[in-house]
């Protein structure tokens, strides 16, 4: 078998060791952890079952191992890239390296994912605060959403809250030691009064 084919046939495999990308791009467009998991484990599964169908064509298995492999994948999807380099015949510490390089993107982008998360959660919290504020000044006005959120200084930053009366309303943000989350808002002429 040439390289050529040879690179054809770890195609799905290298798709695979990608898989954990899709996780943060899929939290980051659904804003939905259970539906950015649905969308990991499918396409790994899928990815799992094409790249065993070319590990029998290439002979290194005599049939695929869809359910063991779909079972490893659901318990800890690194354990098919080990299964699956040792299947292909390398020595140790290519499976190792394999097994420890999934492990190092997948820990990456779930970092991605948590910092989304976090990011998110602090804007809700930002908008949420906005709102009450204006409904201890006796307003009805409420914040749908608070944009352009940027750090200013280590617990301080800057954003907008865009309110229900059309207006863009500068905000400051700090989180204190207290673990409580501070708004204030900038006062715009005659809003607040």
């Amino acid at each position: 078998m040439t390289t050529n084919q040879l690179k054809k046939k770890n195609l799905y495999f290298y798709l695979y060791m990608a898989i954990p990308l899709l996780f943060p791009a899929t939290y980051f467009l659904t804003m939905n952890d259970k539906a950015a998991l649905a969308v990991f484990y499918v396409t790994a599964i899928a990815c799992m079952i094409f790249d065993q169908k070319e590990m029998v064509k290439a002979g290194y298995e005599s049939e695929p191992q869809f359910v063991g492999s779909a079972l490893g994948i659901m318990v800890f999807p690194p354990l098919y890239v080990y299964g699956r380099v040792k299947a292909a015949g390398e020595n140790l510490s290519k499976r190792w390296a394999w097994f420890l390089a999934y492990i190092a993107i997948a820990l990456g982008c779930s970092s991605i994912a948590v910092v989304w998360d976090n990011s998110e959660a602090l804007k809700t919290s930002e908008c949420e605060i906005t709102t009450s504020i204006f409904k201890d000044k006796g307003s009805e006005v409420k914040c749908l959403v608070v944009e352009d959120v940027k750090k200013v200084s280590d617990k301080n930053y800057r954003a907008k809250a865009v309110l229900s009366n059309g207006i863009d309303m500068p905000i400051t943000i700090e989180e204190r030691d207290d673990n409580y989350i501070y708004v204030t808002l900038a006062p715009l002429s005659g809003l607040l009064e």
